[in-house]
């Protein structure tokens, strides 16, 4: 079952409202009928979106960071897709673990490598 516009715009908007005054801001990319979170540092010169959890099936998954085991050593896990490894499974009605987890995360997320562009091919 793909996720729904207005379950993404629920993730969101509860994203936003557990991080209400930090510099965090959120934004949602579909993909194959689910959506990938990215979150940017306000206080960035140029903030950089970073991939941070995924939506799937209505269900909102974090990767098992080492960083977040102490927070969500309990937490359900899950397989967001087909293929992807086990991940935490966040409780979106746990405004203050999305904090946490956002805090502690955010800060050590890599910088997504830019993407090639794709060449031209030459037709004889």
């Amino acid at each position: 079952m793909a996720t729904s516009e207005s379950v993404k715009d629920f993730i969101l908007e509860t994203l936003h409202n557990a991080l209400e005054g930090e510099l965090y801001r959120f934004s949602a990319k579909k993909m194959f009928g689910e959506y990938c979170i990215y979150v940017l540092d306000s206080s960035d010169p140029v903030p950089i979106p970073k991939p941070i959890f995924l939506l799937c099936d209505e269900i909102l998954y974090v990767k098992q960071h080492k960083i977040l085991k102490p927070i969500l050593e309990s937490a359900p896990k899950g397989f967001p897709y087909s293929g992807a490894k086990e991940s935490y499974i966040l409780d979106v009605d746990s405004p203050q673990t999305l904090r946490e987890v956002v805090l502690v995360l955010a800060p050590t997320l890599p910088i997504p490598k830019p993407k090639k562009a794709k060449e031209k091919t030459k037709h004889k």
